[in-house]
């Protein structure tokens, strides 16, 4: 969402951009949504455990420091929450907006986990994503701000059971109905609460074996995996004026898995 202020071109001055908060910002989904909403007109605050890479992608965007900032947040950190949120806001000016993208995917087979696995997942998937959606909810309402938007990261696992992730997959489906309940919770403060549920995602080349993408391809109706770019092309939807009429859904970005493998009347798979 370009502003008036960067169509000149250059870095434009404090206060002219929108800004935004991503967390888990720091490589990966993280860092392609903050260089995506940076580049189309969003001042960015990239937070993640790891500051210090944070802080360096921050510069990268801009040097000055006046529209990307990198801070260190371990969002499973429930003192550390609010502070973070209001360092951005001192240093860019008030977050309109909030990228809930920290999370882990770890495999622990259900009879070989631990509870620290269990806690672990759990922790930082639901329990941050609420942490930092009541800090942002409660700053936009002690600052009497109306308006903004919130996008949490669900998964396709959320709805597709898959061996190993038991915990992962609950924490994501916890994500769905969370992502609801609080669309409707702030709603009177004009917030819009949404989520994407991405599939497989290869953020990497080296990501994933040929043969488990081949398998997970025989699935996929699109006939391919997805890219960094296409979560967060969606993200910057879900955050602009377009989305302004939805709020409380979880869209897919799977390129078809969960809608199921494409088959013929007769049953055979369609090539």
């Amino acid at each position: 969402m370009a502003t008036d202020a960067t169509v000149a071109g250059g870095t434009p001055p404090r206060g002219t951009r929108p800004v935004a908060i991503v967390t888990g910002a720091a490589r990966s989904l993280g860092l392609d949504i903050s260089k995506r909403l940076h580049a189309e007109g969003w001042a960015v605050a990239l937070l993640d455990r790891d500051g210090d890479t944070a802080s360096a992608e921050a510069k990268a965007l801009d040097p000055s420091g006046e529209s990307a900032i990198g801070l260190s947040l371990d969002v499973l950190e429930a003192e550390a929450v609010a502070p973070a949120f209001a360092r951005v806001a001192e240093t860019l000016g008030p977050p309109e907006a909030l990228v809930n993208n920290a999370g882990v995917y770890p495999d622990h087979a259900l009879l070989d986990m631990d509870v620290s696995d269990w806690d672990a997942v759990i922790g930082i998937n639901l329990r941050g994503t609420f942490l930092c959606t009541q800090a942002f909810g409660r700053m936009r309402r002690d600052a009497d701000l109306a308006g903004g938007a919130i996008v949490n990261f669900a998964s396709a696992a959320a709805y597709s059971a898959r061996v190993g992730v038991s915990h992962y997959s609950a924490s994501k489906a916890g994500i769905v109905m969370f992502t609801k309940s609080c669309a409707q919770e702030l709603a009177p403060l004009g917030l819009r609460v949404n989520a994407v549920a991405p599939g497989l995602i290869e953020v990497r080349d080296d990501q994933i074996s040929d043969e488990y993408r081949a398998a997970y391809l025989s699935m996929i109706p699109r006939g391919r995996t997805g890219r960094a770019p296409d979560i967060s092309g969606v993200v910057s939807f879900l955050l602009g004026p377009d989305a302004d009429y939805v709020n409380g859904e979880c869209i897919a970005i799977d390129g078809g898995f969960l809608a199921g493998r494409a088959l013929t009347r007769a049953g055979t798979p369609v090539s």
